[in-house]
C-alpha cells in the first residue's frame, strides 16, 4: 500500500504538479492528520498485528520553516513509536531560507532507522483546492492497511506519547489539543449553519483546561487521528464535496461537513499537554513575523512544558546577540538558582539578546554583622502592608542586588541599562517591541528615569498615556521589579536618596521616589521624590509563576526577618506576590479575536 501511494504521488507530480503542490497548501492552513485504523478491534487484525503495531507513513511538507523544522524533526525522533514501523516522505520547494538543506541533512542520517523506503520530492508547483481534495479522497479510499501522518512543520508534538494516547481513546476522529501563544488552537466548539466559526461558552474553559476530557466538537484540524475502519468512516469524502455542500470551499471545512454527513463525531482531547502550534500568519505578515511568533511559542514551551527540543542531527547556526541599544543588560540571579539562570540564558539567546549575569546578594546568607557593615538599617515605622511583618533578609538581598547595579552604572557613566530578574516570562515580540519603544522615546526626547517592562499595578485604573509614544504610560503605584530600563540620571537620583540607611522593599522604594506611594510617613524620609517613571502598556514581561502555583518560589518572601533569624516568613501573609487584576476589557478583546 505504501509503494502504491508513492507511485500515485509521483504520477501526479509528472501529470499534474498542481495536484501534488496542493499538499503543501493544505498543510499551510494546518494539516497534521493521523489516519489510524482499528487499533482495538481484535477481529480487524490478524494475529501477528498484536505484536507489530501498524505501519505509519509520515508526510513532511515544508516551505520556509527553517525556524521550526529542527524542533518538528526533534519531536518526530522522540515519538514513542517503533521507527521500523514508520516511513518518511518529505517534500519542499520555493524556499528562501534553509529548509531544504535541513531536510536533506536530517534524512541523510535518519532514513536508515525508518521502515521500508524514504522518498524526497523537492519541486512542487501550483495550487487549487479541487486537486488536493481529489488526492486526499483517492488516498483515503485506498488506505486500509496503514496509518498515515501528515505533519505541518510548525505543529510540534512535544509529548512523545501523543500518538499512543490518541489511539487509546478509541474514537473515530480525535485531535490532541495544541497550545499556541494566544487563544488559537486546533478545534472549534461551534460552527454556523453557513460553515463559519461560531463563538461558544465552551471554548475558553476547554482551551485553558478548566475542564479536562475528550469532548465532541464540530471541527478539528491541524493535528488529528482518524480510524478509517470504524463505522461510517468509509463514507467520508474529500472530493467531490457532498451533494448538499454549500459551505466555504476550504479543506478543513469540507472535511468537517463530510464528517457531519457521514454521522462521524469528532472529538478534542485536552487531558494532557501534547504540544504546540504557531498561530497562522496573516496575509500581511512576513517570514520574520512567523519566526518571531514561533520563538515565543518555543519559550512558552520551556516554561509550561513539555519543552521543545531540536533534532540532534540538524546543525543550528549560533544566534547573533546584541544589547538592543543599551549600554548593558543585567540579569540578576542567585548562585543557588542555576535552573533559573540556565532558563533565562537560553531564553535570551533565543531572543538574540546579550546579557551580563550578576550574582544576586543572597539575603538568607547575610548575618547581622554583614548587614551593619553595609550600613543597612530599617526605615522607621515600616511594616509590610499585608502581613504586618518588618523587612525580610530576602528583601534586603533583593534591594542590594539592584542597588549595586545602579552604583556600577554611575561609576561607569552608562547612559542607560536594562535590568532583568531571573523568574520572568517574555511576551511575544519582546525584543522588537522594546526596540520600537526606545526609538520613539528617543525621538520625542522624553525625560525619563525608569521604564517598567514588568510590574504589578497595585490600583488598576486609567494611567496617563505618553503623547507621541505608543504603549507607554506614566507609572502609578506598582509592585515588583521584574524588568525595567533605567537611565544614568535615574540611577543617580536613586543613589542620592541614600536608601540603605532607611531601607524598605525595593518595590516600595521606587514608587516613593516617583511620588506615587500612598504612605505619607514613608515619603517624608525621601524629600527629593523627582524620579520620572513610566511603564509599557501592555507589559512585555510577566512572572513565570505566581504565588500558589506549584512551581512558584520566592526568595524574598520565604526567608527570615532581617534582624531575627528565628522568625521565618513566607508569602501567605502577603498579597504582593499574588497575580494582579484582570487586564482591561479592551485588552481582553484581542484574546477573543485570537480565538479565530
Amino acid at each position: 500500500a505504501l509503494k502504491w501511494l508513492l507511485r500515485i504521488a509521483l504520477k501526479l507530480y509528472l501529470l499534474d504538479s498542481s495536484a501534488f503542490a496542493m499538499l503543501l497548501h493544505f498543510l499551510a492552513v494546518g494539516a497534521l492528520v493521523f489516519l489510524a485504523e482499528g487499533y482495538f478491534s481484535e477481529e480487524m487484525f490478524p494475529e501477528e498485528s498484536k505484536i507489530q503495531p501498524p505501519t505509519v507513513v509520515i508526510a513532511i511538507l515544508a516551505r520556509n520553516t527553517a525556524h521550526s523544522l529542527p524542533y518538528y524533526l526533534g519531536a518526530l525522533e522522540r515519538l514513542n513509536y517503533p521507527k521500523d514501523r514508520v516511513s518518511v516522505w518529505a517534500a519542499t520547494d520555493h524556499n528562501t531560507d534553509n529548509t531544504t538543506a535541513i531536510l536533506k541533512e536530517w534524512l541523510t542520517y535518519m532514513q536508515k532507522f525508518y521502515h521500508d523506503e524514504c522518498v524526497v520530492l523537492y519541486s512542487l508547483q501550483g495550487s487549487g483546492y479541487a486537486n488536493i481534495l481529489c488526492l486526499r479522497q483517492s488516498y483515503c479510499t485506498k488506505q486500509h492497511e496503514l496509518t498515515s501522518v501528515y505533519a505541518d512543520t510548525d505543529n510540534i508534538l512535544t509529548n512523545p506519547e501523543t500518538l499512543n494516547l490518541m489511539m487509546a481513546e478509541n474514537k473515530s476522529a480525535i485531535a490532541p489539543m495544541l497550545d499556541s501563544q494566544g487563544a488559537y488552537s486546533n478545534y472549534w466548539c461551534g460552527i454556523t449553519p453557513q460553515g463559519y466559526y461560531r463563538r461558544t461558552a465552551e471554548y475558553f474553559p476547554t482551551r485553558h483546561r478548566h475542564r479536562l476530557g475528550c469532548y465532541p466538537v464540530p471541527m478539528i484540524h491541524s493535528t488529528m487521528l482518524l480510524d478509517l475502519r470504524k463505522e461510517g468512516m468509509t463514507k467520508l469524502a474529500f472530493f467531490p464535496p457532498h451533494k448538499d455542500y454549500s459551505w466555504p470551499y476550504d479543506d478543513i471545512i469540507v472535511f468537517a461537513f463530510s464528517c457531519r454527513a457521514a454521522e462521524v463525531q469528532m472529538y478534542l482531547c485536552n487531558k494532557e499537554r501534547y504540544g504546540y502550534l504557531n498561530v497562522p500568519a496573516k496575509p500581511q505578515h512576513t517570514l520574520e513575523d512567523d519566526r518571531l511568533n514561533f520563538v515565543h511559542v518555543h519559550l512558552e514551551s520551556m516554561i509550561d512544558g513539555p519543552p521543545m527540543r531540536p533534532s540532534r542531527y540538524v546543525y543550528m547556526f549560533p544566534k547573533q546577540r546584541d544589547l538592543m541599544g543599551f549600554n548593558e543588560i543585567y540579569l540578576i540571579n542567585l548562585r543557588r538558582r542555576p535552573d533559573r539562570r540556565d532558563h533565562m540564558l537560553f531564553s535570551l539567546n533565543e531572543l538574540e539578546i546579550d546579557v551580563k549575569v550578576v550574582d544576586a546578594v543572597d539575603g538568607n546568607a547575610l548575618n547581622s554583622t554583614d548587614i551593619k557593615i553595609l550600613g543597612v538599617d530599617l526605615l522607621p515605622g515600616y511594616y509590610d502592608p499585608f502581613s504586618g511583618r518588618t523587612l525580610t533578609k530576602g528583601e534586603v538581598g533583593c534591594f542590594l542586588s539592584h542597588y549595586f547595579i545602579w552604583k556600577e552604572m554611575v561609576d561607569l557613566q552608562m547612559n542607560m541599562t536594562l535590568v532583568l530578574e531571573d523568574d520572568v516570562r517574555f511576551q511575544a515580540n519582546f525584543k522588537r517591541r522594546v526596540l520600537l519603544l526606545m526609538e520613539e522615546v528617543e525621538q520625542v526626547e522624553l525625560d525619563w528615569d525608569i521604564i517598567y517592562f514588568g510590574r504589578k499595578q497595585v490600583n488598576p485604573g486609567k494611567e496617563e498615556a505618553v503623547e507621541d509614544v505608543h504603549n507607554l504610560v506614566k507609572a502609578d503605584y506598582s509592585y515588583w521589579t521584574l524588568s525595567y530600563a533605567i537611565s544614568l540620571q535615574g540611577a543617580q537620583k536613586l543613589l542620592n536618596a541614600e536608601p540603605l540607611s532607611k531601607m524598605l522593599p525595593i518595590d516600595e522604594f521606587l514608587p516613593i521616589m516617583y511620588d506615587k506611594h500612598p504612605n505619607e510617613d514613608y515619603k517624608s524620609h525621601f524629600p527629593n521624590r523627582n524620579v520620572h517613571a513610566f511603564s509599557t502598556r501592555p507589559l512585555v514581561v510577566q512572572p513565570c509563576h505566581y504565588a500558589g502555583d506549584p512551581q512558584w518560589v520566592s526568595d524574598t518572601e520565604t526567608s527570615t526577618l532581617w534582624d531575627d533569624d528565628a522568625v521565618r516568613t513566607d508569602w501567605r501573609g502577603s498579597h504582593k506576590t499574588l497575580k494582579g487584576a484582570a487586564p482591561p476589557a479592551d485588552m481582553l478583546s484581542a484574546a477573543y479575536k485570537d480565538e479565530l
